[in-house]
């Protein structure tokens, strides 16, 4: 059986969209410096260098530059964190193991610990305590020999 077709979709209220949306604010920055200092030329604003002409063949070159990171950075940002968190995946219902593979399994806090940035620590919660309280307890009375 296949599974079904994954689709990006880019959504103001995602997360991952927002990330991708300020990064992107940053490349446009960087293109307008380029492009204003080309224009402009800012060394001979504020380090009192002759005036040069604009060179438009630099600043394609600069535009093209800073183009590529844009696409490299946003699209392997936005994807790697996509595929941390999106997906589908299959957990043991009693040990809650991960399939990593028809033949392997991983303990959840493995798997997680290594796909993200999380780290794991280990508690009770307050059911699971009371529960395993009483079990000690009704163990306790069961094992007592008179």
């Amino acid at each position: 059986m296949s599974q079904p077709r994954k689709i990006l979709v880019l959504s103001v209220f995602d997360g991952f969209s927002y990330v991708a949306v300020w990064q992107a604010a940053a490349f446009l920055v960087l293109l307008l410096l380029v492009w204003f200092n080309e224009l402009f030329d800012l060394p001979s604003m504020f380090m009192g260098r002759p005036v040069q002409p604009p060179d438009l063949v630099r600043g394609c070159l600069a535009t093209a530059g800073v183009f590529f990171a844009a696409i490299v950075t946003i699209g392997h940002t936005y994807l790697q964190q996509r595929n941390i968190v999106c997906g589908m995946l299959t957990i043991c219902c009693y040990c809650h193991k991960i399939r990593i593979n028809q033949e392997v399994w991983q303990r959840i806090e493995e798997y997680i610990g290594k796909h993200s940035m999380a780290l794991f620590t280990h508690g009770v919660c307050p059911e699971c305590f009371d529960n395993a309280s009483q079990e000690a307890v009704e163990a306790s009375k069961g094992s007592v020999r008179i």
